[in-house]
């Protein structure tokens, strides 16, 4: 009883009056400002400060009246986050549990500092222990810190080297949390600034996975284990050492099943699309496709995460010869009803993927007629998408790669030789010949292509240790997803032997002789 009353006589002493918090039940009819202030921002009709001040006031001019209004309206509403229902079946028990922590924070740090000392306590006591049990490291040093303290004004040395030891390894477990999530940090900030394939980053990666290898072994850190988990895989993957990287990601899922309470579906998709895109390099389409349905039940269908792995479940598609299916999978996104909230360059590079696919639909069909229902027209495209001025590397190379197609299955030769000098042009200023080995490769035939007239025969013949040596190797790590690789290169040089072979049967090349 003697914690109650401390806490009764703070809160008589210094509670509000009234204490402001936002009405949800508000509706269009409601009269008084704050309420239609809030309902217009909730329902969409309110997206401005002068739109607000139409709406509440009869006109758009901003005064001292709209500013004392919206100030109180963000009182309220920062008031009500202390009062939130998270508890519904929508929010996973390490989010409930992150809340409730926090609070706890709040409130025993609050009633420390207004002489509640006994009250602070109690509540610290059993706050610390549910932090604990939910790996929150910062809110664990909050509390044993302040009961390290306590145990000192009780005079009480044994008390007060517990909670010493306590804070001293949950202090270096922050640490060692902190340097981790640095290296998962450091090494997507690289990628985040250029989505181009960095080849020294092989060497810091390794580092910081073995690293946090050790690391993870000293503290039983969940957070450090899961970006130890990252990291691994992220290594993995760069070194082209796909198989591992999956191993990886099944490791990183047996882990947060055996920590439900912490984890997320978030999490578990994450981890199960690393293993889409591993299936993808490894063009193991069957694999890939249950990884699919997995993120499928994980990712709601529309959210952006949803989108992201529709985009890998498209290339995986293309990667596999399953063209129908990619044609199937790309009516669904861009018939999404979210669809038109995609950013645009991500909505550009639809457009481009389309151009791919139609493509292949249109090589694949016997039938002439069903053929000419999946052309494409490159002019519009052309017209309607600009340079994708951010990604030197990707999108660009593919519409050059896709225009050069283009110009050959129209028989337009002379202006593949300046398509050419343009794709000479990219590889030579964006593309590393250490890192992006098979483009490279595939430049270089296409190169063979042009020099020798478009020959068939001498075409293949000079090409072939060069796609040999493409399709012994897989792609890196970005290639693909970053647009460079939309159909393989070893797809696409067969279907360019195919139309050179057909033109010289057609007389539409001139045979060259040896």
């Amino acid at each position: 009883m003697k914690y109650l009353s401390e806490i009764a006589q703070i809160v008589t002493r210094l509670k509000e009056n009234k204490i402001e918090i936002i009405d949800d039940e508000v509706d269009s009819s409601s009269t008084d400002n704050i309420s239609k202030f809030y309902y217009g921002i909730k329902s969409g009709a309110i997206n401005s400060d002068s739109k607000a001040a139409e709406v509440i006031y009869g006109s758009p001019v901003l005064d001292t009246k709209y500013t004392s209004l919206k100030n109180r309206l963000k009182k309220k509403l920062t008031n009500s986050l202390f009062f939130l229902n998270i508890t519904s079946p929508e929010y996973s028990e390490y989010t409930i549990a992150y809340y409730k922590s926090n609070k706890d924070v709040f409130i025993f740090k609050t009633l420390a500092r207004l002489g509640a000392r006994n009250s602070a306590i109690k509540i610290s006591e059993s706050a610390l222990k549910h932090a604990q049990k939910y790996n929150l490291t910062s809110n664990c040093l909050e509390f044993l810190l302040s009961l390290r303290n306590y145990s000192r004004l009780a005079g009480s040395e044994k008390e007060y080297d517990k909670y010493d030891k306590l804070f001293k390894h949950t202090l270096k477990m922050l640490e060692a949390e902190c340097t981790v999530l640095e290296f998962y940090e450091r090494l997507t900030l690289n990628f985040a600034r250029s989505s181009a394939e960095q080849p020294e980053l092989l060497c810091i990666s390794k580092e910081y996975a073995e690293q946090s290898n050790i690391l993870r072994k000293q503290f039983d850190s969940f957070d450090l284990t899961l970006n130890y988990f990252r990291l691994q895989s992220f290594y993995d993957q760069i070194s082209q050492d796909y198989q591992d990287a999956v191993r990886i990601c099944e490791e990183a899922e047996k882990y947060l099943t055996e920590h439900s309470h912490l984890s997320t579906t978030i999490r578990y998709g994450e981890f199960e699309r690393e293993k889409l895109s591993c299936y993808l390099n490894l063009r193991e389409y069957e694999k890939g496709k249950k990884s699919v349905l997995k993120c499928s039940e994980l990712y709601p269908n529309g959210t952006n995460n949803w989108f992201i792995f529709m985009e890998l479940y498209f290339y995986l598609t293309m990667h596999t010869e399953h063209f129908s299916e990619a044609e199937a999978v790309y009516n669904e996104v861009t018939q999404h009803p979210r669809y038109t909230f995609q950013p645009e360059y991500k909505k550009e590079s639809w457009k481009l993927l389309e151009l791919y696919m139609r493509f292949a639909l249109k090589s694949e069909q016997k039938d002439q007629a069903q053929a000419s229902a999946n052309a494409f027209d490159l002019k519009k495209f052309l017209r309607a998408v600009p340079s994708y001025k951010g990604d030197k590397r990707g999108y660009n190379v593919a519409i050059l790669i896709f225009h050069i197609l283009y110009l050959l299955d129209n028989n337009d030769f002379g202006d593949i030789i300046g398509r050419m000098d343009a794709l000479r042009t990219y590889r030579t200023r964006y593309l590393r010949v250490t890192s992006n080995k098979q483009s490279t490769l595939f430049f270089r035939m296409l190169q063979i292509m042009e020099t020798n007239n478009f020959s068939y025969e001498i075409t293949k013949q000079k090409s072939q240790k060069y796609y040999d040596k493409m399709v012994s190797m897989n792609a890196e790590y970005t290639e693909i997803q970053d647009g460079l690789q939309v159909l393989p290169f070893d797809w696409l040089w067969r279907k360019i032997l195919e139309m050179l072979k057909q033109k010289e049967e057609q007389g539409i090349i001139q045979k060259v002789m040896n």
